[in-house]
C-alpha cells in the first residue's frame, strides 16, 4: 500500500485549532497517596479557572483549554506529572485495541520524528498481559502516522525528548493519556545532583505547605542534606513556581502556543528584586551535601535567601536562631541514611530530648519511618501519612511543649 503524502501544514494546523487549541480538554494530575486535597487547593490560587472534575485515589483530575495544562505543570508543588486523555474505549481483544489506537488522531498530538515510549497498566482485564499491550499501541499509533504520512521513532535514541504515552486498562476498558510533563515534577531545574536517598521536592513542599509555610516566620533545616527543604521554602518565599527553571514535554506538542505560554509565565513570575522573607538556615555535617545545595541557591539566583552552614543539629539553639520562634524541619536519617550509632530509636530520643531543651515555643514538621516514634517527640501535633520513595513515612507538625 502506497504512503500518504503527509498533510499540508494549514489544513493539520485548521484541525488542531478546532480540536485542541479550541476546545477545552480532560487532564489528570498524578499525585503521590495522601496529597490529592493538597493539590485541589493549589488548583485555586490559578490564574486560569479549570473546573476540577475529581478528586480521587493518586490523583486529580480537571478540565480546561491547553494552558490551563500549562499553567498546572508550572505552577503545582505536590504533583508528579500531568496527564492529557486522548481517548477512552472498550477493547476486549489485541485485535480491537490495535484498530481503535490506529483510528485516534496522533498527528494531532505527535510531531513526525518524535520518538515513542508506550507503558501500559492492567487490571482485571482480558489483555492482561501488559508487554502486548504496549506493542499493540505502539504498532496501533506508527501504523496512523505512517498513513498521515509521519513517520515515529519508537525508540529512545533520538536527541529529542521521548513522549510518553500511558494506557490503562480496567475491566477491558482502555484510558489512552499522553504526558505533558516530561521529566517528573519533582525535578525543578535546580540541582544537578541529591544527596543519600534524597527527600523528593514535592514531598518537601507538601510537609511546607502543611506546616503553613509561606516565608512569614525564620525557617530553620538543621539535618538539610542536599538542601530540600531550604530550596522549596525559597521558591515559596519568594514566590517563584516550582516549574520557573526547566521545561516540559507539552512544548513539543504540535498544538503547543508559544505565546500563550509566555503570556502565562508573565503572570507568573516572580516580583522584580527579593520580596521581604524572614531567614531560611540549612545546616548538616556533609561538606558535599552543603556543595550541592550552594550549588543549586546559585542556579537559582538564591543565594541571599538561605544561609548554609556546617554545623551539628546538636549543638544549635533556637535563641541563637532566631529572637521569635519560628519553624523547623527535621527529615532525621534512616535506612540507607542512617550513619548514627545506636539506630533510629535512639536518635529520635536525642532529638526529643534536644527539642525540649533549646526549641520550646518553635514549629517543628519532623518526618517519621514509624509512626511510634512520635511517642519520643514533645510535640501537640497533627499528624499526616505521606509517601517518600513508595514507603509510607509519617509527618508530625506541631508546637513543641515543655
Amino acid at each position: 500500500m502506497p504512503q500518504k503524502k503527509p498533510e499540508s501544514a494549514a489544513p493539520l494546523a485548521r484541525r488542531i485549532k478546532r480540536h485542541l487549541v479550541g476546545r477545552d480538554q480532560r487532564f489528570f494530575t498524578v499525585t503521590a497517596p495522601g496529597l490529592e486535597l493538597l493539590v485541589q487547593t493549589e488548583f485555586k490560587a490559578f490564574n486560569s479557572t479549570p473546573h476540577l472534575a475529581e478528586v480521587t485515589k493518586g490523583g486529580v483530575a480537571f478540565e480546561g483549554r491547553l494552558p490551563a495544562c500549562y499553567e498546572a505543570n508550572l505552577r503545582l508543588r505536590t504533583a508528579q506529572r500531568i496527564l492529557m486523555r486522548i481517548a477512552e474505549f472498550s477493547a476486549a481483544d489485541f485485535t480491537t485495541l490495535e484498530k481503535r489506537c490506529a483510528a485516534l488522531p496522533w498527528e494531532l498530538y505527535l510531531h513526525p520524528g518524535c520518538p515513542l515510549r508506550v507503558s501500559a497498566r492492567t487490571r482485571h482485564s482480558k489483555l492482561y498481559h501488559s508487554a502486548a499491550v504496549v506493542q499493540r499501541v505502539q504498532s496501533g499509533i506508527l501504523s496512523r502516522m505512517a498513513n498521515a504520512g509521519s513517520e515515529l521513532s519508537a525508540t529512545a535514541s533520538s536527541d529529542r525528548p521521548i513522549q510518553e504515552i500511558a494506557v490503562r486498562l480496567v475491566e477491558d476498558r482502555c484510558m489512552i493519556s499522553i504526558d505533558s510533563s516530561g521529566a517528573n515534577l519533582y525535578k525543578r531545574g535546580l540541582k544537578t545532583r541529591g544527596g543519600r536517598a534524597p527527600l523528593r521536592e514535592t514531598l518537601a513542599a507538601a510537609v511546607l505547605l502543611l506546616a503553613g509555610y509561606n516565608g512569614r516566620e525564620t525557617l530553620c533545616d538543621p539535618m538539610c542534606g542536599s538542601g530540600t527543604f531550604a530550596l522549596e521554602a525559597a521558591l515559596i518565599a519568594r514566590w517563584i513556581p516550582p516549574g520557573w527553571f526547566r521545561d516540559f514535554q507539552f512544548q513539543q506538542w504540535p498544538a503547543f502556543r508559544e505565546g500563550a505560554w509566555r503570556h502565562l509565565r508573565r503572570l507568573a513570575a516572580p516580583p522584580d528584586g527579593v520580596p521581604r522573607h524572614e531567614p531560611i538556615y540549612a545546616s548538616d555535617l556533609d561538606a558535599a551535601n552543603l556543595t550541592t545545595l550552594e550549588q543549586a541557591l546559585a542556579q537559582g539566583r538564591l543565594m541571599e535567601s538561605a544561609a548554609v552552614s556546617r554545623e551539628d543539629f546538636f549543638a544549635l539553639s533556637g535563641k541563637r536562631l532566631a529572637p521569635i520562634p519560628g519553624l523547623l524541619v527535621l527529615n532525621p536519617p534512616y535506612g540507607r541514611r542512617m550513619a548514627r550509632a545506636g539506630g533510629t530509636e535512639p536518635l529520635y530520643m536525642e532529638i526529643g530530648r534536644k527539642l525540649k531543651s533549646d526549641f520550646q515555643g518553635w514549629r517543628a514538621a519532623v518526618l517519621l519511618p514509624q509512626r511510634r516514634l512520635e511517642r519520643h517527640l514533645p510535640l501537640a501535633a497533627r499528624r499526616f501519612r505521606l509517601f517518600h520513595g513508595g514507603q509510607p513515612v509519617w509527618v508530625l507538625i506541631g508546637r513543641v511543649t515543655a
